[in-house]
Formats: structure tokens, sequence, C-alpha cells
């Protein structure tokens, strides 16, 4: 605690006024004037708070009890000591204050139409609490003499003519501040979505501006981006050459298909800063799932996980395509082989999309997508967020099949053996999608559904060998257009079912002392 020197009272630091402010008698200081005497450069005082259920920990200069955890969402209170903390170089304080979050927040729940209604109560909104994130700031210096090929290229009849030349120039160029979040407890896509920061407001750093806020506690290693960081400098400086003014006429970016520009650029590494940034933090707990929301405490962006009620959704849904239908079925009437032929396409993409979404659910529980947590569950190695496997690339061609076919079918008469190939190939698109999908499936665990990919697979066969025989009968094709539809109805049943899975994230376990696996 920081006391006031008039009244012994409590000093807070006021968003308003950027001052600590006493409320006991509305004294006002500067957050550089009041210091304790264990504060120094490099190490500062503070309270730890430990979540007796995840493991979270966050550290803040007041002592006041929690009554829940930031991270899991559980009531619990918190326990808490106190320990000496490695002080940041930098900080920028709140701007925003928690009534404009709040403010905000509602304004983008408004258009969020189907999320759960206690998503939107007041008494929810109203957890928002103030968080100082740690990052780390990269420092680059690119400077000496560059040389770039650049081409010109122009037409004469049936020739083109092309002329190449060596670009050369001096360069002289130097970043500081790009940031990477430090911290494991805050996933890299919020901390990525919630950004940007304006280094116009960055200060140098004093504890004071910790009182009556919290902050999240740094450990992820300086090195962990250093890697992306460095290629963000090299992608910045390049995309500024190709755009100077002398070398704008000239083709650059194509010339430069190997991008060694480490060397090119004479890219130095200058070290990285700790710095603090704000952020309004909320959790919302749904059994054994979390959702965030997050809004910039300087800026106001708000970025949130964003759930669903699935029984709005389903009702909307509905109401939504009954109109939808009548519209269509006044307007347009075709053969029953090409309403077989739509249903076999919807087929394919509700079956693509289901797949989408499991892979989605693996790429988050498998922390594909941030790089620290990667690295923490994985030891340390094997990072490669950019793995294509042969399967995703095989079902991308031929679900383009069925399409372009499609077009063909509407645009002049065809044979009967080219509506079957648009079936076959649907057919062998949702095979591919089906493998992929049952694994991604089996990695996740615990996924609800998945029996309505085999399903859909025989149906299109089915489908395929009425194409194949041509029956006279209209029934053959609309009992084919039935069973599709009803598997088409129990993959997006599968797909409204997994959705808050994908939406929200799982329970943080920080493998800290506390920690509890069924927290």
């Amino acid at each position: 605690m920081y006391e006031c020197p008039n009244c012994n009272g409590n000093l807070k630091f006021d968003i308003a006024t950027q001052y600590l402010v006493c409320g006991h008698c509305d004294s006002r200081f500067s957050p550089y004037e009041r210091k304790k005497d264990t504060d120094t450069t490099e190490y500062y005082e503070a309270n730890r708070f430990i979540c007796p259920q995840c493991g979270g920990e966050m550290i803040s200069g007041d002592n006041d009890a929690t009554a829940f955890c930031s991270y899991c969402g559980s009531a619990n209170i918190l326990s808490t000591r106190i320990s000496k903390e490695k002080a940041p170089s930098h900080i920028i304080p709140f701007k925003i204050t928690k009534e404009y979050c709040k403010k905000a927040y509602a304004r983008k729940m408004r258009k969020a139409f189907f999320a759960p209604k206690e998503y939107k109560s007041p008494e929810f909104i109203d957890g928002f609490r103030g968080i100082y994130m740690p990052y780390h700031s990269y420092c680059f210096n690119q400077k000496g003499p560059v040389n770039l090929a650049g081409k010109t290229s122009k037409r004469k009849g049936d020739y083109i003519y092309t002329d190449h030349y060596d670009l050369t120039g001096d360069l002289d160029a130097y970043y500081r501040g790009f940031y990477y979040d430090a911290s494991t407890s805050f996933y890299d896509s919020i901390s990525e979505s919630v950004a940007p920061f304006n280094a116009e407001d960055i200060v140098p750093f004093t504890p004071s501006f910790l009182s009556g806020f919290y902050a999240d506690v740094e450990d992820v290693k300086r090195g962990t981006y250093l890697e992306e960081a460095t290629k963000r400098a090299n992608n910045n400086t390049y995309d500024a050459l190709c755009k100077e003014k002398a070398f704008k006429k000239y083709s650059v970016k194509s010339s430069a298909n190997e991008r060694n520009l480490n060397t090119k650029l004479h890219t130095e590494y200058e070290g990285s800063q700790n710095m603090m940034y704000p952020v309004w933090f909320m959790s919302y707990r749904n059994g054994d799932k979390v959702a965030y929301a997050t809004v910039n405490g300087q800026t106001g962006k708000v970025v949130a996980d964003m759930p669903v009620d699935i029984k709005k959704y389903t009702i909307g849904s509905l109401l939504l395509a009954l109109p939808i239908f009548f519209l269509l079925n006044l307007l347009f009437t075709f053969r029953p082989v090409i309403v077989l032929g739509i249903c076999m396409l919807l087929a394919t993409i509700v079956a693509g999309i289901y797949k989408w979404e499991l892979g989605a659910i693996h790429r988050k529980e498998t922390y594909a997508d941030d790089k620290a947590l990667f690295l923490k569950h994985n030891k340390g190695g094997g990072y490669n967020p950019k793995k294509k496997t042969a399967a995703i690339t095989l079902a991308s061609v031929l679900g383009l099949i069925p399409f372009i076919v499609m077009a063909l079918m509407f645009s002049a008469q065809m044979p009967v053996l080219l509506p079957a190939l648009l079936y076959l190939g649907s057919m062998i698109a949702t095979i591919v999608i089906c493998v992929k999908g049952r694994k991604w499936k089996r990695e996740c665990g615990n996924i609800k559904g998945g029996k309505g990919y085999v399903l859909t697979a025989i149906c299109q066969g089915i489908c395929s060998v009425i194409a194949l025989l041509n029956p006279v009968h209209d029934y053959w094709y609309y009992g084919g257009v039935v069973l599709l539809l009803l598997t088409i109805l129990w993959i997006i049943t599968d797909i409204l079912r997994n959705y808050n899975r994908l939406a929200m994230r799982p329970l943080p376990q920080f493998e800290k002392r506390g920690g509890d696996d069924n927290a």
C-alpha cells in the first residue's frame, strides 16, 4: 500500500487524472512522488496472489483479498504473500476507465445476438479487472549498403522485353517496440487481437501505477519470439524499400525469390525491454471451459471469445431459413438430378466445415497457435504452426471438382456421365475430409458426434450409384435428396454442439503449486 502523507489513507492510481488519489482526503500526488523504501529501480515489493485451483498468479501493490480468479473464473479467495518482483523498464498507464470499458463491451455485445444471457448481464460486466500484462519489446538496428534486384517489363508485338537492374542505396533504420506478450496465461490470439498499443504513452515504470490494479507474472523467455520479431523487422524494411520513390517503378518484390534478409539488410538485434501494457480482463466460466473478454486499457478496443446459446441460435436460424426457402421455391425450379447435385455439394461443404472446426479445436487445445504455451507443454521443441498434410491438400483439390462440374451443368446440357462424375467427386472429397476429420476427433478426445461423416460418405455413394443408373422415376432422386439432407442436418448438429468448445478455452493449468487438473 502507498499511504497518503496527509491522512495515512490508501493512495490508488486514478485513470482520469493520471495521479495517485487518496480516497479519504482527496489529496493527489504524482506516481513518481510516492515510493516505498523497498522499491528500487530493479525490484519492487508487491503482493503475489495465487489461485488455489489453476495456480494462476497476479501481483499488485495492494493487499486487498480477491474473490475470484481472472483466469479460470473460480470463486475462491486467492492466497497471498509478499514477494520481490523484477521491475519492467517502462509501462503504459491505464487510459480507459472501467466505466468506459463496460460501455465499450456492452456496445459490442448488442451485436452478439446469440451470446449467452449471462455474458451480457450487468453483474458479469462489472467483473472487469484492470491487469497490466507483461510484454517483451524487441529492438533492431539496420544500417549499411543494400543491393536489391529489380526489373521492368514491356510488351512489343508478340514479345515481352524485360530489363534487369541492380538497385543500390544506403539503409539506416531502427526499430524499437516490436512487442510480444511475456505471459503464458495471456493467449497469443488475445494479445495480438487487442493490440496495437500506442508508444506515445510509454513512461518509465514505477510501482505506484499498480496501486488499485493487478499485473500478470512474466514467465516467457526473452528469446521465444525473437525469430518472429526479426522477420517482422526485415519484412517491414523490405516493404518500405519497395515503396521508395526511386525504386517504385521497378518490380522489386517479384524478383526477391530468396529472402535472406538478415544479411541483406544488416539486421542486428540490440536487445529487448520488459514492458507492462494495460488490459481490462474478464473471464466467463461454463463447466470445464472458460471464455475471456478483454478491452485495451489504452485505446478501448474490445476483443472477446464469443460462445453462443445453442437454443437461441437454433431458433434464429430456423426463423431465417424459412423465408429463404419459400423465396427460392418461388424463383427457381430445378430438375431432380440438379437438386440431388446441389445436396451433394452441400454435404461436402458441411463436412468440410466440420473438419475445419475439429482442426481448429485441435490447434487451440494443443496450443499450436500459441508459441510460448506450445513450447512450455512440449518441453521446447517441434513448433511448426504452418505444417500441412497431404490429406488437407488433396481434400482441397478434390473439393474444387464438384463446383467446376456444377457450373458446367448450369451452363449447358450435359450427358449423364458428367452428373455422375460430380457425385463421385463429391463423394471422394467427403471421404478424404472424413479421414482427416476423424483423425482430429480422435486426437481431441471427448468430441461430441462424428458419425455424420461416415453416414454422409455412404449416402453420397448411394447417390452416385443412382446417378450412374440414371433411373426414369424421380422418386429415386428425391429419396437420395432426403438421405443427404438428414446427414447434413446431423453434421450441422455436431458443428453446433462443438462450437462452444471452439469459441471457449480449456480451463488454464499453469503447472504451478496449487494447480488442480479437476478445477
